[in-house]
């Protein structure tokens, strides 16, 4: 780049702002990655090596990872033909109801599971009405593997159905044509779209499978059905052996850098908009729409009875209005209203300005290293949320930790959690402002707040108001940081809700698990609703 150019061109703005946001980023993780290795202790990486346990909790954090991965890629293949292929009535609203699923806190899901496949559910209800003796058992691996088939089927279901619809109508008119039906169909006409999502829907469901935190600690059942984040968590919080937790941490850091890398390299697939319109479709025989019918229904209903599980006994709890008084609830009430908005706007305000100046090096052709910096915003999905939480802990539990203290360490773990899916909303928008209003901008000096105002927020105020719900969506149900740091004192709902299943208080768990569900529900609306403009 000439240096004619490079004056011209240089505010500092356009940088400043960046490199702070770049700099923050490197001293939080680095600092809390730094902690984990400096810590000195009885346990070495040789015991490490040695240790039978830590063998058996990874064999299963992988095993259940890869399980899950599997089924769930396996069942979202098969409801994605099925959504496809059948038209009825209610189908836009199922399909924005498996959205649902991804902003659902795990707790919240985890408690309408016990209340349907739980030892006191409405399985082993029905079964004692049919007069069998046999009792469910939603603990251990079958529960786990419940749990994540909730969340991942709807997951994997959207993202094989935006390669179906990806398909031209002219090949499915040309397959009708040559007669090609069945197994030649998919083998010829669909696996060839679908191919690039197998591998990229394996590798993301196994890598939030093997990070699973809130399902495995609830639903685990004991140390036979441990994952390695657990097994961190159990190290802090019931052995205090912070020697032990700070190499398992490191192993669990190591091991999601590897997939995220893995993940990088072979699982970029193309994405294309979920469109129902104009498309064609071979009519299907009547066998294949029973089943694809029947489908349909058992798979809704999996979705769909938890959800109103949770509803139903809330209000039959007969502790729906006594439970209202409780300060407890009104205290977690209040910092999951006060840590989900700033968590929020901060994962938005870091985004942006990290944005800018990648916008910018791109600008100036710079494509590598914009590249670099806008996969540090994204390392929180190779560095999980409980080894970040971990490491300042053991940084900072020399001091004498305040709410604010721990405020603010929860807020940051939260903003960090959210960032990736901020990135990935706001990229595209900003670099679209940055090809069609850059020249305009610099002959006419606007830049700043006034370029911001009158130039940016008409593109970016949809996107930006999408992001934000969802980042507050993901940092209200987060359980990970809270986990850690929190008390009587500073809670959370999902930190109550934790506690009050804890202690087998399900009325009470009751009551926290619907609040905790219709505010979702409602954040969940205003995201549908910003999503439709930001397609639009």
């Amino acid at each position: 780049m000439p240096m004619r150019f490079f004056h011209q061109n240089f505010r500092p703005t356009h940088y400043v702002g960046g490199i702070f946001v770049i700099t923050f980023l490197l001293l939080f993780c680095g600092s809390a990655l730094f902690s984990l290795f400096s810590v000195q202790g009885n346990y070495s990486w040789q015991a490490l090596i040695h240790d039978q346990y830590l063998h058996h909790v990874l064999a299963f954090s992988l095993w259940q990872a890869f399980l899950s991965a599997v089924l769930s890629v396996l069942f979202g293949f098969l409801v994605a033909r099925a959504f496809f292929y059948q038209h009825f009535n209610g189908k836009r609203f199922i399909l924005k109801l498996f959205s649902l699923t991804f902003v659902l806190p795990s707790l919240v899901a985890i408690f309408g599971l016990l209340g349907v496949y739980g030892g006191s559910g409405w399985l082993a209800k029905f079964s004692i009405f049919l007069g069998s003796d046999w009792t469910p058992n939603i603990y251990g691996l079958t529960g786990i593997l419940i749990a994540h088939l909730f969340f991942n089927i709807p997951l994997a279901c959207k993202m094989f159905l935006q390669c179906l619809q990806s398909i031209p109508v002219q090949q499915r008119q040309l397959a009708a044509q040559l007669n090609l039906r069945g197994w030649q169909f998919i083998r010829l006409i669909e696996l060839p779209y679908l191919r690039q999502q197998f591998f990229s829907a394996f590798m993301l469901i196994f890598m939030l499978c093997f990070t699973s935190f809130a399902i495995v600690l609830t639903l685990g059942g004991g140390p036979k059905y441990t994952t390695l984040e657990v097994a961190i968590y159990q190290a802090i919080l019931f052995e205090f052996d912070l020697a032990k937790a700070a190499l398992f941490a490191l192993l669990q850091c190591v091991i999601c850098f590897m997939l995220f890398i893995f993940s990088s390299l072979w699982g970029n697939a193309s994405t294309v908009a979920l469109h129902s319109k104009n498309h064609w479709q071979d009519k299907q025989s009547s066998a294949v729409q029973i089943w694809q019918g029947c489908l349909i229904v058992v798979v809704t209903g999996f979705v769909l009875l938890p959800l109103f599980n949770t509803a139903v006994s809330a209000f039959f709890s007969g502790k729906f209005f006594s439970l209202w008084a409780s300060e407890q609830l009104w205290r977690a009430l209040g910092y999951s209203f006060l840590i989900a908005p700033t968590a929020a706007l901060l994962a938005v305000l870091m985004s942006v300005i990290l944005l800018l100046l990648v916008r910018r090096l791109t600008w100036l052709h710079y494509h590598l290293f914009a590249q670099s910096l806008l996969n540090i915003g994204t390392m929180i999905l190779a560095i999980p949320t409980l080894v970040l939480a971990i490491g300042l802990f053991m940084l900072l539990r020399e001091i004498d930790f305040s709410t604010i203290h721990l405020f603010a360490i929860v807020v940051c773990c939260n903003a960090l959690m959210a960032m990736p899916f901020v990135l990935r909303i706001l990229a595209v928008p900003m670099q679209n402002n940055m090809l069609y209003y850059e020249k305009l901008c610099e002959s006419l000096n606007i830049q700043g707040w006034q370029r911001f105002k009158l130039i940016e927020w008409q593109a970016l105020r949809a996107p930006m108001q999408y992001a934000f719900a969802l980042a507050c969506t993901l940092s209200l149900g987060d359980f990970t940081a809270i986990a850690l740091f929190g008390s009587q004192d500073f809670t959370s709902l999902p930190h109550l809700l934790y506690q009050q299943l804890g202690h087998y208080r399900s009325q009470e768990a009751s009551v926290t698990a619907f609040i905790l569900l219709l505010l979702c529900l409602l954040i969940f609306v205003v995201i549908e609703r910003q999503k439709e403009e930001t397609n639009d």
